[in-house]
């Protein structure tokens, strides 16, 4: 549903697709479930993808403007819905929202002491929120001031920072354990390969050995070959890729990349 509501596809034609498919299929009839009563909410998520989806690109003239694309992209979607600004699959729900979240906790390699972590492109704070009660400390990072400012207003009590999205410099050498990148990584690949090489130079060097750089969804060309072809170069890094590819989540299509500090 979420692909659909990305395609523009408004509640009746969402509805009418689903329509047509079969009426005993469980995942279909889950989806029924959902759009049913959503036909406002379906409706205004299409018109802000209409309004916003042009700008939903890191390309730019240069790597500086393409992060201040991306990042005008973001300020706008979380002042209409913070929510869905992180994850079109939310449908604007928190509750959705917070099922998914939490089942990327759960998943989470985790260390055997509380680490030091990263959530890179952290968006409203919802990880770094969940994380923290697992965590010695925790950094939340996004190119978007209006996604830090969110975050800052949910979560007092945690750091954000607005990045530059061009490298992680700021970072102290060998002072992390983990870090995240959740829907964050495919627009550092949209902004070319220097920007790519620059972030997991920078992780390296911050990750403390054996730590690991978690990529949930590596880009979205739609080529899982190319994803996997690039998460083996980048293990000249100093990384070793742990996990390639899989996707371990019921409630989104994320694809999971794990890079282990060598």
């Amino acid at each position: 549903m979420a692909r659909m509501v990305l395609a523009s596809a408004t509640a009746s034609e969402i509805v009418a697709a689903l329509d047509g498919t079969p009426s005993d299929a469980p995942a279909w009839h889950a989806m029924r479930g959902l759009a049913q009563g959503r036909a406002a909410q379906l409706d205004a998520l299409a018109a802000q993808v209409r309004r916003t989806v042009v700008n939903h690109s890191a390309r730019g003239d240069t790597p500086a403007e393409g992060v201040a694309r991306i990042a005008a992209f973001f300020d706008g979607a979380v002042a209409y819905s913070p929510e869905a600004s992180v994850a079109v699959y939310s449908l604007g729900d928190p509750a959705i929202l917070n099922a998914a979240t939490a089942e990327i906790v759960e998943w989470l390699p985790w260390p055997a002491a509380p680490p030091d972590l990263l959530d890179l492109g952290c968006g409203i704070g919802r990880l770094s929120a969940a994380l923290a009660p697992r965590s010695r400390s925790v950094l939340g990072l996004d190119v978007s001031a209006g996604m830090v400012a969110e975050a800052r207003r949910r979560h007092p009590a945690l750091r954000f920072q607005q990045t530059s999205g061009q490298d992680l410099n700021g970072l102290a050498p060998l002072s992390l354990d983990l870090v995240l990148a959740v829907d964050s990584f495919p627009y550092i690949v949209q902004n070319g390969p220097a920007t790519v090489e620059r972030h997991l130079r920078g992780a390296a060097l911050a990750l403390r050995p054996g730590g690991a750089l978690v990529i949930l969804n590596l880009s979205y060309r739609d080529d899982a070959a190319q994803d996997l072809a690039d998460a083996q170069a980048w293990c000249s890094d100093g990384f070793t890729l742990e996990i390639a590819g899989s996707r371990p989540f019921r409630l989104w299509d994320g694809t999971a990349f794990v890079l282990r500090r060598s």
